[in-house]
């Protein structure tokens, strides 16, 4: 047919030439192009015998290469080629290549002319997560486990753990609702020994069995103690916590050789936010910290004894010695809401608070501006909180903060916790006068804690606080028999009054005057004595 020619296609047509698309060929010899545009279907061949050809054009048949089990199917009728395709999804159509009898080399792709001959895919129903997931969740004892969940705070052993799908379409979870993955038990796996969901795909994430939250990243590979801030509402919970992990970080690399750092990033992203806000603010009011809600982005609604509940979200941090990064292990606080310790907040519909219960640590963080007979001592001190008159019921917080652990843990009235309870009295910039002289020791001397310190600081404040409010020393040591008193101050100065953006007096720290005291104290103390080796101590 001569040389090689150019044939060009109208645009509006959106042609799909060759399997994609183009608005023009070039036609050269002894090659072949098709072409799906405007409803039809066009073969081209630049050939010799191009009359033979265009013959077997006259009663069209088709073939199906199908790349997948690379192999040609037998001659078919165009019904027949309907037939055939409509038992394969569309999936599967893209590794087939539909060719007219005649052409030789390139043909179609079925979804390039489903339209025009009338095909229709198989449609397949996503698969199910398996359903024997919900049938051994109820076999789990919630009691008893190597492991306790920083979610829920139920036990459970390794082999209970359930995996989180990964493929898009097993996204609805039965008990957490549509927006999270499934949760299953894995029953197939790589070469590598790593669980596969329902589609196949490699799954990394690992959930409570009870709870269905995702666990902290590598919380199977490494102990877990869990610290709970306990502490009345607007008492300062939130500033302590904040500064504490920046306080840490430092301290512990310091004086220690010990990491502190995030365990799971993105999980701790609001405290690490809090702690930025704080410590990058140019005024007061971008310092201020928002009070901690029962609602708030704090908590998040999960399964609990079959009832949907709010929980606080842990912050996971991983410690581990710069020696031997395998020797780690991990802590969990959470930034409770002051009203989750209140009587008659603790029940099966609320029980945000009871981690106390399984606490490797218990720090009672002490208002001191809330006790109206502290505030009588402080006359020559001038502090906007001050001003405020609130009810005092931090004793009664921490007598029911005994009742819950001992319910919890099955424990006789009389009988108390070996746990460590630090009692910490906030805001000592205000009221660290009333101890007189000397001034406190030093918690860490020569890169050790040196506990006739700690000891002997304890003995002051819990003097002070005897001849104040000697209720919140016994109720404290009515908790545990391992009390330690300390004095703290996490902004280590006094609010100051300013006016919002709403035209709302309010009180924030003073960006430029924060400079935190003692705050890392207690919990040096209580990494002391259950990981002697990562704080190591002298009487």
């Amino acid at each position: 047919m001569g040389s090689a020619y150019e044939v060009k296609i109208n645009p509006n047509f959106r042609a799909i030439v060759n399997g994609s698309a183009n608005d023009r060929i070039l036609i050269e010899r002894d090659q072949e192009h098709s072409v799906a545009a405007a409803g039809q279907l066009l073969a081209f061949r630049h050939a010799q015998d191009h009359e033979n050809w265009a013959k077997k054009a006259e009663q069209p048949a088709w073939y199906i290469f199908d790349l997948q089990a690379n192999q040609w199917t037998q001659k078919m009728r165009p019904s027949v080629l309907a037939d055939h395709l409509s038992n394969f999804s569309e999936a599967r159509w893209a590794e087939m290549i539909v060719l007219p009898e005649g052409m030789e080399l390139l043909g179609f792709y079925p979804h390039d002319i489903k339209d025009s001959l009338g095909l229709k895919p198989k449609v397949e129903e996503a698969p199910k997560a398996p359903e024997i997931a919900e049938q051994i969740i109820e076999e789990i004892n919630s009691e008893y486990g190597e492991f306790t969940c920083p979610i829920c705070w139920f036990k459970f052993d390794r082999g209970d753990c359930m995996n989180i799908a990964v493929h898009a379409s097993l996204r609805g979870d039965s008990q957490l609702g549509d927006e999270h993955m499934q949760r299953f038990y894995a029953t197939s796996f790589n070469d590598r020994g790593q669980a596969l969901d329902a589609m196949g795909m490699t799954t990394r994430d690992l959930a409570c069995p009870h709870c269905r939250r995702k666990l902290p990243t590598g919380f199977l590979d490494m102990k877990n103690h869990i610290f709970s801030i306990v502490g009345a509402p607007s008492s300062g919970k939130s500033y302590y916590l904040s500064v504490l992990v920046k306080m840490l970080q430092a301290s512990l690399f310091r004086n220690f050789s010990v990491s502190f750092r995030d365990a799971d990033p993105s999980q701790n992203v609001i405290l690490t936010q809090m702690k930025n806000q704080l410590f990058s603010a140019a005024t007061p009011q971008d310092a201020q910290l928002a009070k901690t809600e029962l609602e708030g982005a704090l908590y998040e609604t999960l399964p609990r004894q079959g009832r949907k509940v709010k929980l606080p979200r842990p912050f996971v941090f991983r410690l581990s010695p710069l020696t031997a990064e395998r020797e780690g292990f991990s802590v969990v606080f959470y930034d409770n809401a002051g009203e989750h310790f209140e009587p008659t907040r603790d029940s099966a519909d609320s029980p945000g608070a009871q981690h106390i219960a399984v606490a490797s640590g218990i720090f009672f963080l002490f208002d001191p501006l809330y006790n109206n007979t502290f505030k009588q001592r402080l006359t020559d001190v001038f502090d906007p909180q001050m001003e405020k008159q609130k009810l005092d019921q931090q004793d009664v917080i921490l007598a029911e903060s005994e009742v819950r652990i001992k319910s919890i843990l099955g424990m006789d009235t009389l009988d108390r916790i070996k746990t460590p309870v630090a009692v910490m009295v906030g805001k000592c910039d205000t009221w660290e006068h009333l101890l007189g002289e000397p001034p406190l020791l030093p918690a860490v001397v020569d890169q050790k804690l040196s506990l006739a310190n700690v000891q002997a600081n304890s003995r002051r404040i819990r003097d002070l606080l005897m001849d104040i409010c000697p209720e919140i020393v016994s109720n404290a040591e009515a908790i545990s028999s391992n009390v330690a008193y300390f004095a703290l101050s996490p902004l280590g100065c006094s609010p100051v009054k300013f006016t919002d953006r709403n035209g709302i007096e309010n009180i924030g720290p003073d960006p430029k005057q924060i400079k935190p005291r003692y705050v890392e104290d207690p919990t040096l103390w209580v990494l002391s004595q259950i990981a002697p080796s990562f704080v190591p101590s002298e009487i």
